[in-house]
């Protein structure tokens, strides 16, 4: 097994790094995260300078790299900035099943413009307490109608993958799920109230309505009855991004910490001199090493197709986002009642991280589905 980065991916990290560093902004980003705005002009510079989309196949815009490869920039971006880096990360949520499970003319349709800046597509997963979302089927294909309940970016995307069920089913005791791939623009299609979350207010969260939308067949994802089949992909792709933007995150609180504890003084000594604030950064330090590996582990494992991919991705995002948060909580710590100021990052990191551990799957539910896995 090889632990050394490529020399290409090398090169795209420093890359990462150079614009997170030069472009996004600590004021900027304290003035999006107040205001609850996507930072969109930063997502479309990250879309032409090459860093979203770029596991995407160059025939749709991409540079045909892998995960392994968007984990490196989500990464620097996420230590640079919690908000505006897992923003970014979230432009593109739909992508990685239009690779995986679309048709070529949906890859062209839907991916193509993203890579360009010039669209957002996200997806409608959960459902609210009044029932899923059904689609009824036609002979020219399906009409949606209900609810889907805190959709990321709902508000802003153009795109929307929606997961439902499909009425009638063949079996009256069976359930048949579908992806349906859904322009916000198309009639009957509303947007709701937004959700005030915890942290990431750079991201809006709402809810979405359909009233009798027309959905065709060409715009199936994955082909009828395989809705269970893509969701899954998504949630293994989307618990190793997570990871990686969890990681960047502690290492970013990791860093902040460590020049506080030189710039700060008690008793006529820099805290860093202190053997407890020593170990704590020797713990630190292992935990955010150690998050990494899995979290590079579980890409290469996405690249290569490997048969432990859907353990290693919960391994990756369970370690990892509940060593970003204690990290995080760390930081604010030994930044003392600065640590808390809403005029500096380290608070916001922390409602960053603790939102992300929750936001797309739980901790508790991944845990429930490894131990399964790993006990039968």
């Amino acid at each position: 097994m090889q632990f050394e980065l490529t020399d290409i991916q090398e090169d795209m990290q420093k890359a990462a790094r150079k614009f997170a560093e030069k472009d996004f902004d600590s004021d900027l980003a304290l003035e999006l995260d107040r205001e609850g705005k996507f930072p969109k002009s930063l997502f479309e510079k990250a879309c032409q300078l090459g860093f979203v989309g770029i596991d995407y196949p160059e025939e749709f815009g991409g540079q045909a790299l892998g995960l392994l490869d968007s984990v490196l920039v989500t990464e620097e971006f996420c230590k640079k900035d919690s908000g505006i880096g897992t923003s970014i990360g979230l432009g593109d949520l739909a992508s990685g099943m239009m690779m995986r499970h679309g048709s070529e003319g949906q890859k062209k349709s839907y991916l193509v413009p993203v890579t360009q800046g010039k669209a957002i597509n996200t997806v409608a997963v959960m459902d609210p307490l009044e029932g899923p979302a059904k689609a009824e089927a036609t002979d020219s294909g399906y009409v949606l109608n209900g609810k889907k309940a805190f959709v990321i970016n709902g508000s802003i995307a153009n795109t929307l993958v929606v997961f439902c069920e499909v009425h009638p089913a063949p079996d009256p005791k069976s359930v048949r799920s579908i992806a349906l791939i859904v322009d916000k623009s198309q009639e009957g299609v509303k947007v709701l109230e937004r959700k005030k979350m915890m942290g990431l207010w750079m991201v809006s969260v709402n809810g979405i309505s359909f009233d009798r939308v027309q959905v065709p067949k060409d715009r199936v994802l994955g082909g009828a009855d395989k809705g269970a089949e893509v969701l899954n992909s998504f949630f293994i792709e989307q618990r190793i991004k997570s990871a990686a933007q969890a990681v960047g995150i502690a290492q970013g609180a990791f860093t902040k910490a460590v020049k506080q504890s030189n710039d700060r003084e008690q008793f006529g000594r820099k805290i860093s001199q202190f053997q407890g604030i020593q170990f704590m950064f020797a713990d630190l330090y292992t935990q955010i090493e150690a998050a990494r590996n899995l979290v590079y582990r579980a890409a290469y494992s996405y690249d290569t197709k490997s048969s432990d991919l859907e353990r290693m991705s919960s391994v990756a995002k369970i370690f990892a986002t509940d060593m970003a948060v204690k990290a995080a909580l760390d930081s604010i710590q030994i930044h003392g009642g600065g640590g808390l100021m809403r005029e500096y990052s380290i608070e916001r990191m922390f409602r960053d991280v603790k939102t992300i551990q929750n936001l797309i799957e739980t901790n508790l539910v991944a845990r429930a589905s490894l131990g399964k896995s790993v006990s039968s």
